[in-house]
């Protein structure tokens, strides 16, 4: 099964690369003070994370951002303590199709925004995630480093064995701080 597994990721990023590759998207750098609007993406594999999550979108309201936040989980339902918002959604398991491709509506309009930052709190690879990043018209992208992730952000930030989606967050607003524009 693993095998499978294996095969059907490489063929959703290669496809995922040749969609990527197809679009047209201008990079426009700014920093947190310069930003108004911020699209978020993380993996959310229990309670904890939500809590935690929610804890780092208060930071950028505090900043005076609009923010839109997308979560995955890879359980079949939404999870039970996922509030959804206005500014607030979700994919799950069942929300992709065998590419990992999100087949939510909202997916759509989220990719064609042009926010002015895109940041990717995800500490692992999750395809539907990924999809989110790579097509997003966003102004400037953010994501933990990985040398195959070249393509898909503007702004890599390492991540160590023990990071933290809240220590990746604090590392992720304190570069977005020091961008000169």
């Amino acid at each position: 099964m693993k095998a499978i597994q294996n095969i059907r990721e490489k063929f959703a990023k290669s496809f995922l690369l040749k969609q990527m590759n197809e679009m047209k998207r201008s990079l426009k750098p700014t920093n947190m003070e310069n930003a108004r609007t911020v699209a978020i993406l993380y993996y959310l594999p229990d309670e904890a994370t939500y809590k935690t999550a929610e804890l780092i979108l208060g930071r950028f309201l505090e900043l005076n951002l609009k923010v839109r936040v997308v979560a995955y989980t890879n359980q079949k339902f939404n999870p039970h303590y996922f509030i959804p918002k206005i500014s607030q959604d979700i994919l799950t398991a069942k929300d992709v199709n065998w590419r990992f491709q999100p087949q939510k509506a909202f997916v759509k309009e989220f990719i064609e925004t042009e926010y002015d930052i895109l940041i990717d709190l995800s500490l692992e690879d999750h395809l539907p995630l990924l999809y989110c990043a790579g097509l997003s018209k966003a102004g400037l992208k953010v994501g933990r480093f990985q040398e195959d992730h070249q393509l898909f952000y503007d702004l890599m930030i390492h991540a160590g064995p023990d990071e933290t989606i809240d220590s990746f967050a604090s590392q992720v607003i304190h570069y977005l701080s020091r961008i000169n524009n």
